[in-house]
């Protein structure tokens, strides 16, 4: 075998992929976009969700009509390909009449289900519970104590590898589920909005 000959086939074994060194490259990318290798997305990692929401009264039960802003920060973590849980905490300033306005701190455990995706947008519903005491009786002639539950559909899109646009519409349930009698049991049931933010 010919100089010539030898030097060619050395430049073109040189020059052909090698399976190991292609499946490197490939972790590299992975980490590079957040995916724990071996896992699939958006396992073993915890999200992280600020978020802030507007609601009103849908109904009118208590002669009065409330309506309630605020803000909410959850942690959550995926649990299967479509399933999410998570602790969701939020502050609720409650404008009502006669006793004035009112504070609502919450603590939730929410469940989130992806139903669909358009896209890189994911479509999802939810829902979920937990408890509130509040700094006055709310609604009026109700209690500080009460149980809280939500339900509802959202829209959740990337902006970055660790950034993304998360809102949806809500169902807002406070009452105190006549644990202080039927006479003290006013609730509130409000529809609203929530719009924030998602990081992984």
């Amino acid at each position: 075998m010919s100089d010539l000959r030898r030097a060619v086939i050395l430049v073109l074994a040189l020059a052909m992929p090698i399976p190991g060194a292609a499946q490197t490259a490939d972790t590299a990318t992975d980490v590079a976009v957040g995916q724990p290798i071996g896992a699939p997305d958006g396992f073993d990692r915890w999200h992280l969700e600020v978020t802030g929401g507007f609601f009103l009264e849908a109904w009118d039960l208590n002669l009065y009509k409330e309506q309630l802003i605020g803000g909410a920060i959850s942690f959550s973590r995926q649990i299967t390909p479509s399933w999410t849980v998570g602790i969701e905490t939020s502050l609720l300033h409650v404008n009502q009449e006669p006793i004035g306005d009112v504070f609502l701190p919450a603590l939730s455990l929410m469940l989130r289900w992806s139903a669909f995706r358009v896209g890189e947008t994911s479509v999802f519903l939810e829902g979920g519970g937990g408890l509130s005491y509040a700094s006055n009786e709310v609604p009026n002639r109700g209690t500080r104590l009460n149980l809280v539950s939500q339900t509802g559909v959202g829209l959740e899109r990337p902006l970055s590898s660790r950034i993304g646009l998360v809102g949806g519409l809500r169902w807002l349930h406070v009452s105190n589920n006549s644990l202080n009698g039927r006479d003290h049991n006013p609730d509130i049931q409000a529809l609203g909005l929530y719009i924030g933010w998602r990081v992984n």
